[in-house]
């Protein structure tokens, strides 16, 4: 799926942590959008994956550290995207994003939903992968069912 593209009228810096598949879309569209991007991968070839279309930077390291995160200029981030496969790094790198760097608008991917009232309790937005599919089975199966008669909803 392609998105359109869009008109911006202000640019926004945007630090993704994970190039797996689903950091690497998100960062390839956003930098298609025209934000201002970062990526932060431990693993080298996770980042020949970038399409050369990308526009934006690079940074190989473990964004747990803080001084990956200071070389990824997180003090200037609007937003903050975490996109690893593992929840609790995700957690851990988007507090020190808040926490440390002051960043105000950080998302994660959580992929357990035990660990989604964590993360919104800490002030992390929420993109659960399992939330979202059953949203969309229940959208799906829902659609075009009538509602019994007598039924308000």
């Amino acid at each position: 799926m392609k998105l359109k593209q869009i008109n911006i009228n202000y640019r926004l810096y945007v630090i993704v942590v994970g190039c797996g598949r689903v950091g690497l879309e998100v960062a390839t569209r956003l930098s298609e959008i025209g934000f201002d991007m970062t990526i932060v991968e431990k693993s080298p070839d996770a980042l020949s994956a970038l399409p050369e279309n990308y526009g934006g930077f690079t940074i190989i390291g473990d964004a747990t550290e803080r001084d990956v995160l200071k070389r990824a200029k997180a003090e200037k981030a609007d937003l903050l995207i975490t996109t690893t496969g593992d929840d609790p790094t995700n957690y851990f790198v988007g507090l020190i994003g808040s926490k440390i760097f002051g960043i105000t608008n950080v998302i994660s991917l959580v992929r357990s939903k035990e660990n989604v009232t964590l993360f919104e309790n800490s002030g992390i937005r929420v993109i659960s992968p399992i939330n979202l599919a059953i949203e969309t089975f229940q959208r799906s199966i829902l659609e075009g069912v009538e509602p019994a008669a007598g039924d308000d909803k």
